[in-house]
């Protein structure tokens, strides 16, 4: 019997969810902060006011990294580059012990600027138990809510992992959810595994 693993890229929200390529929309995916989805790394550079946090190079992207406010909430923004181009984009807000009522904040600020979610998934935020364990190393996701639109999607999703909360807003540009879902996988076979010694 052959047993394949994976490891899980942080942004593994979409795992437990349907096929949904069939899912279509007429909408255009908005821009993010006013930026145009393909702009370059310089493009938004030049346009961006929130706080520069830093720059990253590798694994064939490049990211920019800032700090502002969403919805009253302190956030880090990132833009990420695929081939030159904008491709995804997130804030990223770390939830004090208030998570209902940050994730409520959040979900009606997305609601106030593009109307109410196509898709939902997992536990419900207003249940007893929001978390769904979906590893042994402490990693649990929460509710997430989706806007799909003809050329990418917006997610809300949360994730815990030990006692850290983090609520993100991503777009994504020019992928199906199925497409981005599949493209977050990567194979244990395809990582040189080095032990540790311990």
């Amino acid at each position: 019997m052959k047993i394949i693993l994976y490891i899980i890229i942080p942004v593994c929200f979409v795992t437990y969810l349907p096929a949904l390529t069939l899912f279509d929309s007429t909408l255009t995916l908005p821009k993010f902060r006013n930026v145009k989805w393909g702009a370059t790394l310089n493009d938004v550079r030049k346009q961006e006011t929130a706080h520069y946090l830093q720059t990253f190079s590798g694994f064939g992207v490049e990211a920019l990294s800032y700090k502002e406010k969403v919805a009253g909430l302190d956030a880090r923004i990132d833009y990420t580059f695929k081939n030159k181009e904008l491709a995804e984009c997130s804030y990223t807000v770390i939830s004090d012990n208030n998570f209902r009522n940050d994730f409520l904040t959040l979900l009606s600020y997305l609601e106030n600027h593009y109307g109410k979610p196509a898709l939902g998934a997992g536990p419900t935020y207003t249940s007893e138990s929001v978390w769904m364990k979906i590893n042994n190393y402490g990693m649990f996701m929460g509710p997430s809510f989706y806007w799909v639109y003809k050329n990418g999607f917006i997610c809300l999703f949360s994730q815990k992992f030990k006692e850290e909360i983090t609520l993100t807003i991503l777009f994504v540009s020019d992928l199906t959810i199925d497409e981005y879902n599949s493209k977050n996988f990567v194979e244990l076979k395809d990582f040189r595994i080095i032990p540790s010694g311990r």
